[in-house]
């Protein structure tokens, strides 16, 4: 899941530098969420209607 996580393309990248200011890497809360059906956006974005942020303590994962 973390190869498939890393190797997405657009909004649901994650950036090296985004990967260094993660603490032991890829946060386990967010490969479980993206599992679940939870989707990345780019930084800054808001989430599109029906969906929320603030799941696993970041504004760029939507549910």
């Amino acid at each position: 899941m973390l190869k498939k996580i890393l190797s997405l393309e657009g909004a649901q990248s994650i950036n090296k530098n985004e990967q260094k200011t993660m603490k032991g890497g890829i946060p386990e809360c967010w490969v479980h969420a993206l599992e679940a059906g939870c989707f990345l956006i780019p930084p800054g974005e808001t989430c599109p209607l029906n969906t929320s942020s603030g799941i696993c303590d970041t504004s760029r994962l939507c549910c």
